[in-house]
Order: structure tokens, then C-alpha cells, then sequence
């Protein structure tokens, strides 16, 4: 299966916080998942650690998501901007894009690993938690 994965599911699966959803940490744990960060992630990470809210380093994410085969970093291009829905405030939009964007080009369904409200009330993606 292909996952969006949103900025807390990443902190708290990175984390081994217990906040995240059990499905949601089962699915991140398979080796054929294939987990896909949008870039956006990786800018909320970086900011939230730089504000002093997450202890997780921007540094030691990207080492972890290097070394993981199954991770795939998603850029924010033109494909994810044309999907960008505009009821959703903008990181969220972004994600939910990136999965659009990605279920577009391969013809695949495509989670977003969040517990984010707005999201899944959106009913714009899949999500699993």
C-alpha cells in the first residue's frame, strides 16, 4: 500500500509515541509499504523542532527517511498544485494533494496516514489511522 503520511503521524511513529493509531502504525510498519513524505512535512518538522515543540531534529528525520528504502520524499510540483483543494488550510491541502497527485499518476489508492479532523472530514482522501 501507498501512505501520505501527515507531520504528527511522522513525529509520533518516529517517536514511538503511543498517540499514534494502531492501524496507521501497523501499515508503517510493513516492508512492502511504501510511505511517501510531501515536502511540506519535512518544512513543518524542521520549523516545529526550530520552535523548540518537537525534540525530533530535522537532521535525524532525513537520516532515518535516507535510510528507509520504502520512503519517498514528494515535492510540491505542479501536479500537486493543480489538486490543491482550497477548503483546506494550506499544509493540509498540500498532503491531501500530494496523495491525489500520486493516486492520479499510478492509478492506485492512496492513504493519508492522519488523525487531522479537517481531513477526514473532507472527505477527500482515504485515511488510515
Amino acid at each position: 500500500m501507498t501512505c501520505v503520511v501527515d507531520t504528527h503521524a511522522l513525529v509520533w511513529y518516529l517517536g514511538g509515541s503511543r498517540l499514534l493509531g494502531r492501524k496507521a502504525h501497523a501499515e508503517l510498519r510493513k516492508p512492502a509499504s511504501r510511505v511517501v513524505v510531501p515536502t511540506i512535512v519535512l518544512a513543518e518538522l524542521k520549523y516545529l523542532h526550530h520552535r523548540k515543540r518537537i525534540d525530533l531534529s530535522f537532521d535525524t528525520v532525513r537520516r532515518v527517511l535516507g535510510d528507509d528504502p520504502r520512503c519517498i520524499l514528494h515535492p510540491l510540483d505542479e501536479d500537486v498544485l493543480d489538486l490543491l483543494p482550497l477548503k483546506l488550510d494550506i499544509h493540509d491541502g498540500i498532503i491531501c494533494a500530494t496523495a491525489l497527485a500520486i493516486e492520479r499518476a499510478t492509478g492506485e489508492t492512496v492513504k493519508v496516514i492522519t488523525r487531522d479532523e479537517e481531513i477526514t472530514e473532507s472527505e477527500l482522501v482515504d485515511v488510515l489511522w
